[in-house]
């Protein structure tokens, strides 16, 4: 179970880099993860597929320093854990680089991330482990995110957590956010 928590809480970093509409300006763009956010996500692999955790997270962008905070909690049943993620843009780059859970020196990943379209794409790595994440805009309300793993052995991105969020007060409900093919498994080393 404790596996499934750390799954349920990498899945909780995936709001702090989801965007509704693309903005060139880096403060729009961070100002719109503002405000409280609930979610719901499944686990797609291992012995925990299809287990369900909620997350409920707060968004801190700062203007002044181009820095973006994510905290809160993600829970399944009664097994509950924080969750924080911090994010600085750097305009060379036009990328976003920070940590989830104190980075891979912590408890957590180091991420890269950018723009992608209308949403989101970002590397995480914490050693030789790799994976990537990617967000969706369904509207300015709603957000799905697919959290994948890199298997080495078959070059493949292996989507290991699905989310859906909703800023809370708005009225929407979550969106459909499970991916079309769902994996059940890691793919065996040959």
């Amino acid at each position: 179970m404790s596996r499934a928590l750390s799954f349920a809480l990498l899945a909780g970093l995936c709001l702090s880099l989801a965007t509704p509409t693309r903005a060139a300006d880096p403060t729009a763009f961070m100002a719109k993860f503002s405000g409280e956010w609930l979610g719901t996500g499944q686990l797609l692999i291992g012995s925990d597929n299809g287990l369900q955790f909620h997350c409920a997270l707060n968004g801190d962008p700062s203007r002044t320093r181009l820095t973006f905070g994510m905290t809160g909690r993600c829970w399944m049943g009664k097994l509950s854990a924080p969750v924080h993620a911090q994010l600085r843009f750097h305009a060379e780059g036009d990328r976003f680089y920070g940590q989830f859970m104190d980075g891979a020196e912590g408890d957590g990943v180091d991420i890269v991330g950018e723009r992608a379209g209308e949403g989101f794409a970002m590397q995480l790595s914490r050693g030789m482990v790799q994976g990537r994440l990617t967000a969706d805009a369904v509207n300015s309300d709603q957000l799905k995110v697919t959290l994948y793993y890199h298997s080495r052995a078959h070059n493949q991105d292996i989507p290991v957590v699905a989310m859906g969020f909703t800023r809370k007060g708005a009225g929407a409900t979550l969106p459909e956010y499970l991916p079309e093919t769902l994996t059940g498994s890691l793919p065996q080393a040959e």
